[in-house]
């Protein structure tokens, strides 16, 4: 069975329990900086790009796995901070790699036990641009002197030592 995308090493919609994605959204995004005129309306000025985001949909059903195990390892993988390619079941790359920013789940049904017989997951990928692995903020882990030292130089407020 073709598998819809590969997030690092977890399958997106093969025969594995990820069936799916029920949808898939993406959206991208400009910063504009409005600067106040005293007549007249506000002057729009670019100022960059926004990061990348993508929204993927799951449902989960114990016809075909364990719903709460495989909900445990989404949540394993947004814990982990891991930055992960996200690569096209057709093997097709566009070189961006992404961290799970939130996770949602609903329970739609569950046994007369209070067993989780269906659940619907929800998650947000965000963009890690390729700069970020320069500096060694990879996984929201900030390594480094040289990492430190980088980031006060792009941001003059911040304390040197």
């Amino acid at each position: 069975m073709p598998v819809f995308a590969w997030l690092g090493e977890i399958p997106l919609g093969s025969d594995n329990a990820l069936t799916g994605p029920v949808s898939d959204s993406q959206s991208w995004g400009n910063s504009i900086h409005e600067h106040k005129v005293v007549r007249g309306k506000p002057v729009p000025q670019h100022a960059g790009e926004e990061l990348d985001t993508r929204s993927l949909s799951f449902h989960f059903d114990e016809s075909f796995c364990s719903p709460q195990a495989e909900y445990s390892r989404l949540r394993a993988a947004r814990s982990s901070g891991s930055v992960m390619p996200f690569i096209a079941g057709n093997g097709s790359y566009d070189g961006k790699h992404y961290q799970i920013k939130s996770i949602g789940s609903e329970i739609k049904k569950v046994s007369r036990g209070g067993r989780i017989v269906r659940l619907e997951a929800t998650i947000e990928l965000i963009e890690v641009p390729g700069a970020a692995f320069s500096i060694g903020s990879i996984g929201g882990l900030v390594g480094s002197a040289v990492a430190t030292a980088a980031r006060a130089v792009l941001n003059p407020l911040i304390k040197r030592s």
